[in-house]
Parts: structure tokens; sequence; C-alpha cells
């Protein structure tokens, strides 16, 4: 007699029979005889069949969704004339059962398959139970480009960035310099930055002079993307006030500087699949979306690289070969934020005043607010408040997408100079529409006589325009002028000011003749002085390698230049431009040369008139600390790291696809081009590497925090390395979900994505202990693994359990 086991091939046959053992005891009698003389789960259906009277319809059939066979039999239950399935079984095929009226016989749930816009059919020939489910009955998909990542905690280390001019001859002279102190470690930078000038009088050089531009310590706060700075500083920009110094402290979000952080409003496209499907999304004909989907309804956030009006498709092909498009027009502009989005910045402190000049010109005190919240994806609002001793002023803005239209913002201000019973305002509104092929814009601003921003001079004075108008209209794939741009821009002042109106229409077109030559052609008018058009042509043309190239420009007839130049995106080499020029019967010669190292850049300049001179040399460079090395640097303007390939010298270093250079004696290099809150990567060559020496990885991947340093390790190992599998299971046995973050913390930049089928492949490990950390949706869990030498590596994956 053959084990029940043996002859049960999926759950639901099991349920068959303690159904049908508890609701009809002498059916289940016969029920149980029969099992113990049958083989296999279709004569187990058979006899059911046969058993079940057709009144009943009781039965146990193969089961299709929406056309698809799930390789799987199901329990099919008859009560009152309706139907009803497993739930648990239509949950494996992404159903919402919480949808479904339900009932519960013997301990099993069952789902009504009666409902609203259900289809059931049996094919008695073929033993099947075909359900059609609709789409909004199945499970919702949230599907989502964006990430939030959280960059690498920089090491203890800091810089000094330092730039020297000097230019000499017949015209001026001078001498100046400036230092950039910086000190980092983990998420703090502290700053202090001078500037030195030597001033000449007739050649006679005068005393040097010095002046404090900057000292601030900030802390970055990566998880929250907000940032606190201490110190001097700039206040934000909100297109009501103008940015002013002050001293004090400021915090606020920082997302908006991270290139991989989208804060506006990119489309969410909704669509359904019946079955399980990929969808592509195409915005202006180019993919910006592809992904395969469950069977249901399913939301994208898109991370479009695009702005504007656009058009849409979404293209949904489903597993047995159907298609589906959908048109939708998007607009995406990044001054409408997100829904339930907030950017903001508070300030306070004291204003400074010739911040070049004075170290110590700190005035009045002052407290300054900004807020912006995007309400819905076409509306943002916000409001700006500043308010000192002598001056006081609020103001609102409105960001709003007209539909199909384009984008229009109001925004306006109000202030209040309390020594002089001042009262103002101003009224800013602005409409634009960006799309593929062309680009429309109206701006007008006006000022009150009274109205006055913080951080001026004297508040007795107004500097600002009464009005400022602006008009631009561009158009492209223009047939054989490519395209053309139209911009007209006017400032009108009263009369009580010394500055004078300006009226300035400007017409531009560009256009590429052929595979290397570009040439573009403008014409200037400035309506309030009645002067003549000014015209200028310009023809450039690349020459083979893509780094020499030849320019020739004309301005009006009394100005023409000539230049050849040699160019390279390498960080080190030689590059150098030559050139002839005549102004107004005036002829000139000039020289320009710069050599890119990686300890700096040095620039050399010369011009020769018919009697006059005039020659500069600029120097930029840096001299980094970080660990336990100490080195002169190019300029840093971002992020850097120190590379140490274990030891090993003259390997071959690339950062993000540039060559760095060859690692000294001690195997270490310093790379200076990394990206802040970008992914950056690094990678040797490992055909360098000796055959005996063994390594883990030949490449880091690595998100720096701007303006930080950062240690990257390369281990080399005589020892032997093994490569394993992991699987990472909770204390109920379950496997840890797919993207969770297994990080072997012994391990340099040891983080690894779990993957779709719940394991992780780690590279290069030798016998030694590891202590790991594995980070989830629900939080942080750890395990230990202890390698040994004789371990198999040709053993199943490696089971964990993450406590």
């Amino acid at each position: 007699m053959k084990k029940v086991r043996n002859i049960v091939k999926f759950p639901s046959t099991l349920v068959l029979i303690c159904c049908t053992f508890y609701s009809q005891h002498g059916l289940a009698q016969t029920v149980v005889e029969k099992l113990l003389v049958v083989d296999t789960a279709t004569d187990l259906r058979k006899e059911l069949s046969a058993v079940n009277a057709p009144a009943a319809e009781n039965a146990i059939l193969g089961l299709w969704i929406n056309g698809v066979d799930l390789q799987q039999e199901a329990f099919i239950l008859n009560i009152n004339q309706k139907r009803y399935i497993e739930c648990s079984i239509l949950q494996q095929g992404f159903v919402d059962t919480t949808q479904l009226s339900s009932l519960n016989q013997d301990n099993i749930q069952y789902c009504l398959v009666e409902s609203n816009g259900f289809s059931n059919e049996i094919d008695t020939q073929k033993q099947l139970f075909k359900l059609n489910i609709p789409a909004q009955y199945m499970l919702k998909q949230n599907l989502s480009t964006k990430q939030r990542f959280i960059p690498d905690m920089p090491n203890l280390g800091g810089f000094i960035n330092y730039n020297v001019y000097y230019q000499d001859g017949d015209y001026t002279k001078q001498f100046n310099a400036s230092t950039d102190l910086n000190l980092f470690w983990k998420n703090m930078l502290f700053n202090s930055s001078h500037l030195f000038r030597k001033t000449y009088h007739d050649q006679q050089a005068d005393d040097l002079d010095s002046s404090r531009l900057n000292t601030s310590l900030s802390f970055e706060f990566p998880e929250k993307m907000t940032t606190l700075k201490l110190g001097d500083n700039v206040s934000n920009y909100t297109g009501l006030n103008q940015s002013f110094y002050f001293g004090g402290l400021s915090f606020g979000t920082n997302f908006s500087r991270r290139p991989n952080f989208t804060y506006w409003n990119t489309p969410s496209v909704q669509g359904s699949a019946l079955t399980q499907s990929t969808v592509d999304l195409m915005i202006n004909g180019a993919q910006a979306y592809n992904a395969k989907v469950n069977p249901g309804q399913f939301n994208i956030d898109s991370n479009i690289g695009f702005s504007g009006l656009g058009d849409a498709q979404v293209i949904v092909k489903d597993i047995l070969g159907n298609t589906t498009v959908q048109n939708i027009s998007v607009f995406v502009d990044q001054r409408l934020l997100r829904p339930r989005l907030t950017d903001y910045n508070f300030s306070a402190g004291k204003l400074r005043y010739n911040y070049a000049y004075d170290d110590n010109d700190y005035r009045e005190w002052f407290g300054s607010g900004y807020i912006r919240r995007g309400i819905t994806p076409s509306t943002t609002l916000g409001a700006t408040a500043d308010y000192s001793k002598k001056l006081e002023s609020a103001g609102l803005m409105w960001s709003q997408y007209l539909h199909k239209l384009g984008l229009l913002e109001v925004n306006s201000a109000y202030s209040h100079a309390d020594d002089l019973g001042l009262e103002g305002y101003t009224v800013n509104t602005e409409f634009k529409r960006n799309t593929q092929n062309y680009s429309v814009g109206l701006r007008s601003q006006y000022y009150s006589s009274d109205f006055r921003m913080l951080g001026l001079d004297d508040y007795k004075i107004n500097y600002l325009p009464q009005q400022e108008n602006q008009i631009y209209v561009s158009k492209n794939q223009i047939p054989f002028i490519n395209n053309l741009s139209l911009s007209y821009v006017e400032r009108k002042y009263r009369e009580d000011t010394a500055q004078q109106d300006q009226r300035i229409f400007n017409l531009r077109t560009s256009q590429s003749f052929a595979k290397r030559l570009f040439g573009s052609f403008g014409v200037s008018y400035d309506a309030e002085n009645n002067d003549r058009a000014s015209v200028d042509v310009m023809l450039s043309y690349n020459f083979d390698d893509s780094k020499h190239s030849a320019t020739l420009s004309q301005h009006d007839d009394d100005e023409t230049s000539l230049q050849f130049n040699k160019y390279s995106f390498e960080n080190t080499g030689f590059d150098y431009t030559i050139g002839a020029s005549r102004s107004h019967d005036v002829y000139s010669g000039n020289l320009s040369t710069t050599l890119k190292t990686n300890s700096g850049d040095l620039n050399l300049q010369y011009l020769q008139t018919d009697d006059q001179k005039y020659y500069s040399a600029n120097y930029m460079g840096s001299l980094v600390w970080l660990g336990n090395r100490l080195d002169l640097s190019k300029y840093i303007s971002n992020s850097f790291a120190l590379i140490r390939v274990d030891g090993t010298p003259n390997v071959d270093i690339y950062s993000n696809g540039s060559y760095i250079g060859k690692t000294n004696k001690n195997g270490e290099i310093f790379s200076y081009n990394l990206y802040g809150y970008s992914e950056n990567n690094v990678l040797f060559d490992e055909s360098q590497i000796s055959i005996e020496d063994s390594f883990a990885h030949s490449s880091r991947s690595i998100m720096p925090i701007n303006q930080r340093g950062y240690i990257i390790d390369f281990p080399m190992s005589n020892a032997e390395s093994f490569n394993l599998t992991f699987k990472f299971i909770d204390q109920n046995q379950q496997p840890l979900e797919s993207g969770s973050i297994v990080n072997f913390k012994d391990i340099e930049q040891g983080k690894y994505p779990i993957n779709s089928n719940h394991l992780v492949t780690i590279y290069g490990l030798t016998p030694r202990p590891y202590n790991i950390e594995v980070q989830t949706n629900k939080g942080m869990c750890s395990s230990n693994f202890n390698l040994n030498a004789d371990t198999q590596v040709d053993e199943p994956p490696i089971t964990l359990i993450c406590q």
C-alpha cells in the first residue's frame, strides 16, 4: 500500500480529503478506500469526478487565471450554485482576497469567484477551471525608479586649496592668492578661507593685506536630507529677495542640490495588467522606464530626465503577446515640488557687509525663514519672511501648472523700513512653456519706490529698477538653420536714479554644416541708445582627434579673431590656445597654455599688441591629508579619495571612466574627481596584478558627501580566496526580502544587495571570521560566519539566520 503523500502533489488535494471527510462521511469513506489504490493525482481527480454527482459540481481541476496556466490544481467548492476556491491559491495568483466574499469551512478559507466582473468556465474535456478576474481585484503595485541614496561617511582628514595669481605688463600689475582650509570627519566639515592681496602703484608694491572670507562649521544629516551650518553663510535666493552674507546659523533641506534625488513633479503613471507583463514608459519617444509587473493595477513614479510638456506612452505587453498602449500628456518642472514634499530653510544671526575687505563688519541682528511645499502635482505654495531692527518683509509664492499650457508663477512681497517709515511691495509674474521642439517664456516684475530688501547697505536709497520685463522664444529642428532664439530684456528706472534704462533685442541661431563644422550667427540691438544693430558670426571646425579645433569669429566690421585650440578632457596633459585678432585696426597675438598634473594646474598667458604686452600666471592646487598620507593634489572642488592597492606599485587607476595615474611605490594614489551624492566608480587594471596575488574586487562604487575624503582599499592576499553564495533567513525561517543590503563589516566597502532569488554572492572571501549586518525595510539584523580553509565552494548556498 502506497503512502498518501506519494499521491498528493498539491495541498489542495489534501484539503479535499479533509473537507469531504467532515462534510459527507459516507462519501469520504468511499474516497479514502479508493485512495489506497490510486497512484497519481490524476487518478484521484477522475475518481472524485465519478463520485461527485453533476448536481454537486465539487471537483479538483487544473487552474487557469486570465488565460495563464498556473501549473496547479485547485478544489472547486459549489454551495447554493455558487463556486468557491481556496483563498490561499488565489493569493499566489496576486489576487487581493480582501475584496472578495469568503466563507470558512473546516478551518479552510474559501473565496467566492462569482463577483461582479468575474467569469469562469469548467473545461470537462481538459479537466480545467478557467477563471477570469478583473485587474481591480488584484494586488496594487507601486513601481518607482526613485531611490533615497544614503552617502558613505568620510574618514578623518582635510585639505587646503590654494590659488596663486600674478599679472604684469604694460597694462597693470597685481598679485593675489587665496587659501581654503577644510577639515572633515563623518558628517562634519570645518571651513576657513582667506584672501591675500598685494597692490602696486607705479610699479611699486604696497603692503600686503589680507581678509577672512569665511569661517564655518557645518553638519550633514543625509537620512533627513538637511544641513546645519554655523558661522559665515549666504542666504537662500527665493526670487523675492537678493542673497546676502551673514554670520550666524542656518538649518534647512539640501535635497535640491542632489543630482539623484528627483524632488519635482515627475509623472505618476497608472495602468493595469491581467497577467504578468512588461511595462515600458516612453516620454517624447525615449524610454524613461522599463519593468516587469505582476497581474493587477500598477502605479509608476518615473525618474525621468526632461522638463516641460511632453507626450507619454505606457506600453503593456503580457506573456500571451497582447499589447496595449495608453497615451497621456505630462508636465515636469523643478519649481513644482512633489506632493507633501517640503523645502525649507531658517537662518538667524548678524548681517555681514564688505566681506571681501573687512573681517568683522557684522551689523544688525536678523531672522529669516523660507518654506515651499508641494500641495498637488500641479500646485506648489511657499512663503518667506525676514526681520531685522531696521526692516521687516514677508512674501508669498505660488507655482501653478496650467493644464496643457505651461507653468505660471506669481510671487509677491511686502517690506517696511522702521527708521524711515517706508512701506513698499513687489510683484513678480512669470509664465513658461517648454516642449521638445520649442520654448516660450514671459516674465515681469514691478518694484514700488519704497520697497527695500534685507542686506542693502543703505535703506534710504532704492537701487532697484521700477520694472523688469523679459520675453524669450526659441525653436528647434528648423530646416536649414537648426534652431532660432529671440529674446527681449527691458529695465526701466525711476527719474531720481542715475541708472539708464535698457531695452535690448537679441536674435541668435546655430547650425552644424558638416560632420565637424559648426557655426553660429547673432544680432543684438539696444533700442534705448538707438545704435545700429551689432552682428557676430562664428565658425568652428573640430579635427579628427576631437582635441584640436580652429575657431574664426567676426564681430561687426571692426573685430576679427582666429584661434587654434588643443584641449583634452583627461586629468593630466598639456592644453594650449594660440591665435591672432584685430580690434579697431589694432592687431594682437595671444598664447595661452595649461599644464595639468596630479599635483595641480599651471596656466600661463601672454598677449602682445602693436606696442604693449601683457602676461599672467595662475597656479591652482591642494595639499591633502587623509589616513596617514600627506600629498599634493589638484584643486579640490568636489570630493576625493585615497586609493590603496595594498602595496602594489605602478598600477593604473581609473575614476569615473577617467585615467588618474599609476600608484606609487606604496600602492597609493589620490583621486580628486568624485562627485557628491552620486554613484562614483573607482577601479584598477587587474591585468597588472601579479598572478600570485588574489583580490576580492577590482572596482568599488562609492557615494560621497560634497568636499569630503574617503579611503578606498583594494586588499591583496596570497591566501586562497572563495566565492560564496549566502541565503539569509529570519527567526521564522523566512528568507529576507530582495533588495536588503548585506554588509560584511570586516570588508572595506563590503555592501551587497540580496537578489530576486533571495541570494547574495560574495567574492574573494579569505579564511577568517566575519561579522555581518543586514539592512531590511523592517530594520537591522546581524549574523556571524566563520570561513574555514576546507570550505567546499561547490556546496549549496550557505544559510545564515539573521537576528
